[in-house]
C-alpha cells in the first residue's frame, strides 16, 4: 500500500450568501472576473467555453437573488455584493493556506476580535470541517454542547438571549440559527409551556437579522444586539435566566489556557462592553 502523504489531501470549504450555498468553483469564477474584467479571458484561464462562463454567472444570480456582475466600457465589472463575496472568499483562502489559524463562529467571533489580531469569522459547519481538517490551532464555540465533543472548554464569557421583532413577537413564526445555542431557548420554551413554531432556519445570525424585516420574530443573542435596527422591539423573556451560557474555547498550543486567563482578563471591559458577562 503506498503512503498517504499529507500534501496529496486537501479541505474545499462551501461559504453562503444569505444562507445559500456558493462553491468554491463559482466563488473563482467571480474572483477572476473582478481581476481580468472579462468573461472570454475567464473561459481561457479556466479552459472552458465563454457560455459556460456566462451560464454559470447567470445561475448564481438567480439563485442569490442579486446581481453580481454588470457590462462597462471596461469590461465585464462585479457589483458590489460580489466583490464583497470574493473578498471573503479571498480571506477565507488565505486564512486556510496559513500552517494554524484561529478560527470562531459568528457568536464566539465577537469575542474572538476582541482577544486576537487575526480570526476567521464564519458558520460553525465550516469551523467544524477546518477543526476536523486540523487546521486550526484554536477556535471558539457558539454553543457549548459542541465543546464537549470536540475537546477540553475553557469558558470565556456567559451570553442571554433577547426577544427581538419588528412588530409585535409571535412565537409561532420563530428563525433559527443552525449550530447555535437556540436549542436552549426551545427547551426552555418547552419547559415553560409555551406554544412555539420555528418557522426557518439559518446557518448566519446576521442573515437572521435581515429578515426580521420579513416579519419573523427572533430570539437574539445578547451580544449581537447593536447589529438590530433601532426601531425593532427588543423585549426581555421572563425565563431571562434561563437562557444563560457559556461562550467557549478549545486550544491545541501548549500553554494556551495560562496565557489566554491572563488576555481574557486584560480584556474584560471590552468584552463587558460587547454585551458579555465574562467569566474570569
Amino acid at each position: 500500500m503506498n503512503k498517504l502523504n499529507e500534501s496529496d489531501l486537501s479541505v474545499t470549504l462551501n461559504i453562503n450568501y444569505r444562507d445559500k450555498v456558493i462553491t468554491p468553483s463559482q466563488a473563482e469564477i467571480l474572483k477572476l472576473i473582478l481581476e481580468t474584467k472579462s468573461q472570454n479571458k475567464v473561459a481561457q484561464l479556466l479552459d472552458i467555453p465563454p457560455s459556460t462562463v456566462n451560464i454559470q454567472l447567470k445561475r448564481l444570480e438567480a439563485k442569490l437573488g442579486v446581481n453580481l456582475a454588470y457590462a462597462s466600457p471596461a469590461g465585464t465589472v462585479l457589483s458590489e455584493e460580489a466583490y464583497q463575496i470574493v473578498k471573503y472568499y479571498t480571506a477565507i483562502k488565505e486564512r486556510v493556506s496559513k500552517t494554524k489559524f484561529i478560527a470562531c463562529g459568528f457568536v464566539s467571533g465577537e469575542v474572538g476580535k476582541i482577544l486576537f489580531d487575526d480570526v476567521l469569522v464564519s458558520s460553525f459547519s465550516n469551523i467544524l470541517k477546518l477543526h476536523k481538517s486540523n487546521l486550526t490551532d484554536t477556535i471558539g464555540i457558539d454553543d457549548p454542547y459542541w465543546s464537549y465533543r470536540i475537546g477540553d472548554p475553557i469558558p470565556v464569557a456567559y451570553d442571554h438571549f433577547l426577544m427581538v421583532s419588528k412588530g409585535d413577537f409571535n412565537f409561532k413564526n420563530l428563525l433559527g440559527v443552525n449550530f447555535s445555542a437556540h436549542r436552549i431557548v426551545w427547551k426552555t420554551l418547552k419547559n415553560e409551556k409555551i406554544d412555539f413554531r420555528v418557522s426557518k432556519v439559518v446557518k448566519n445570525p446576521f442573515y437572521a437579522i435581515d429578515l426580521l424585516e420579513e416579519g419573523y420574530s427572533m430570539f437574539i443573542n445578547k451580544c449581537l444586539l447593536r447589529y438590530v435596527k433601532k426601531e425593532y422591539n427588543i423585549e426581555t423573556p421572563n425565563f431571562y435566566e434561563k437562557t444563560k451560557y457559556t461562550i467557549n474555547f478549545i486550544s491545541n498550543e501548549e500553554n494556551f489556557e495560562e496565557n489566554f486567563e491572563d488576555l481574557v482578563l486584560k480584556k474584560h471591559n471590552e468584552i463587558k462592553s460587547a454585551g458579555f458577562e465574562p467569566i474570569l
